[in-house]
């Protein structure tokens, strides 16, 4: 049943995730069709730095707020017990937002719905490397080595975290959060290729 019922949840919150907001936004807002706009990707940076600032920010807020609320409502309704088929779920999310079915996989590249996940199954070192980055984007003006930490840093220190037993961690064994960020990685290189970043 479990088996089943993670299944059915990782596709409907794929295509939940594949839905774009930043071009939802961008077309109520001015007619745009924000995959021909800017760096072409249908993200909020997109949307915030060629179609407006304010509605940039409402994505990024939509985007974060999809995939910590489905986390919040699978772990409070469907998967309380299981805190792996959670995670899978809410992975599902993060690259329905990457590679989009409907787009020919071509989505956004924003680091935010992985942050949300992050938040929801390892919330104070999150809090803690999302500081660590916010600083590095202010005072140095690294946002792509912000991003490889929060990627990297926040399951490594949410392990030692939880290997010391510095905080009652009982959400999930942080070998999946390593597992993920390496996902995430790979998923994040192929996308960075493919808009000719690297």
């Amino acid at each position: 049943m479990l088996i089943i019922k993670t299944i059915i949840g990782v596709i409907v919150c794929y295509l939940i995730g594949s839905f774009s907001f930043a071009q939802f936004f961008a077309k109520r807002y001015r007619k745009v069709n924000i995959y021909k706009s800017g760096d072409h990707t249908a993200d909020a940076s997109n949307v915030y730095r060629n179609i407006s600032k304010p509605v940039g920010i409402v994505v990024w807020i939509t985007d974060f707020l999809r995939v910590y609320l489905i986390l919040w409502l699978g772990n409070k309704f469907f998967f309380s017990n299981s805190p792996v088929a959670l995670l899978l779920v809410g992975f599902a999310i993060i690259v329905g937002h990457y590679l989009p079915i409907q787009n020919r996989f071509i989505g956004g590249h924003e680091i935010v719905t992985y942050v949300a996940l992050l938040l929801f199954f390892a919330p104070l070192p999150s809090i803690i490397v999302v500081v660590l980055a916010l600083l590095l984007i202010i005072f140095f003006n690294q946002m792509r080595f912000a991003t490889y930490l929060l990627v990297i840093f926040t399951p490594i220190l949410y392990y030692i975290f939880q290997h010391f037993k510095i905080l009652e961690s009982n959400n999930i064994d942080a070998k999946y959060l390593m597992l993920t960020s390496a996902i995430m990685g790979i998923i994040n290189f192929f996308v960075t290729k493919r808009t000719g970043e690297i």
